[in-house]
């Protein structure tokens, strides 16, 4: 019996070993989330959805503001503002700085359910997925994401990666598309189709997730500046976030109220590229990094 607990003790801890080694060569290309979860805990965040994963680079925040920035944005699915997102927000954040500058985006999606009880929070497509099974978001590498949230062979983590997105280690998600101009109509096409015929027939605006976002605020004003940012999108995007929340300035005044400063971007919708009319093309998401940053300076 001792020689069967002997090897199968043996067996496990190789196992365990080997688990190991794959799992700490997952990096930036593995997926495009893991490196959020590895990072130490941050004292200054850009929160939101992909719109703010792809399109606000930490390192012009960094840059302007002379304070270390961690993009801590996920997308419309896994980061809408809720209890969800709020609790690992908490896990994340630094509270011992209390100097902090957050960057907290919105939108209508962000804001929205897709149950048929919008305020149902049991059934928030966010609970069961990365932000609530991860129950530790900064150690390196991460066995608790990788384990529930990994897609695909654990194998594929140690062989060349090719992909057009890279997740740096600031959070930023860097997503490299050639564009002309036709690409990027047919891309926007796509994008407003798949949200027309899909997304947009089940959302509704929230007042849970609504109360939420008022509650990160308040959290996050505890550890330092908080400012309120609506992202640019493509203009036809734009008439689906019009059409799900016709009245958005005046439906979050009071989340408004709450902060050092809103800033709404949605009136240079036009001035800049998309990869796919919800997201900003690399290039302008670095102008509209740089518009943000010295707007907060001059505050």
């Amino acid at each position: 019996m001792k020689p069967f607990i002997f090897k199968t003790g043996v067996f496990l801890f190789v196992s365990l070993l080997l688990l190991f080694g794959i799992f700490s060569k997952a990096d930036g290309y593995s997926d495009s989330f893991y490196i959020k979860f590895t990072t130490p805990k941050q004292s200054s965040l850009i929160l939101g959805t992909s719109r703010a994963a792809q399109g606000l680079q930490p390192k012009v925040f960094d840059s302007i503001l002379k304070i270390k920035f961690s993009n801590y944005s996920f997308s419309v699915l896994h980061s809408p503002y809720g209890s969800t997102y709020l609790n690992s927000v908490k896990k994340k954040l630094d509270t011992s700085s209390k100097q902090g500058i957050f960057i907290v985006t919105v939108d209508p999606w962000s804001l929205s359910s897709f149950t048929k009880v919008p305020d149902d929070s049991l059934s928030f497509r966010e609970v069961k997925l990365a932000l609530g099974n991860t129950p530790v978001v900064n150690i390196k590498p991460n066995p608790f994401y990788l384990l529930l949230n990994r897609e695909g062979r654990y194998y594929d983590l140690i062989i060349d990666k090719q992909s057009n997105m890279f997740l740096h280690d600031n959070g930023w998600l860097e997503v490299n598309v050639e564009l002309d101009s036709l690409t990027e109509i047919e891309n926007v096409s796509k994008k407003v189709k798949k949200y027309r015929e899909g997304m947009l027939q089940n959302a509704q605006f929230s007042q849970n997730r609504f109360k939420y976002l008022k509650e990160t605020i308040k959290f996050l004003k505890e550890n330092g500046e908080v400012y309120l940012v609506r992202l640019p999108v493509h203009p036809k995007m734009m008439e689906l976030d019009d059409y799900l929340m016709p009245y958005f300035d005046k439906d979050i005044e009071s989340a408004i109220d709450l902060c050092d400063g809103y800033l709404d971007m949605t009136s240079l919708n036009t001035e800049f590229h998309y990869t796919d009319g919800n997201h900003l093309q690399k290039e302008s998401g670095k102008v509209v990094s740089t518009i943000i940053a010295n707007w907060i300076d001059e505050k």
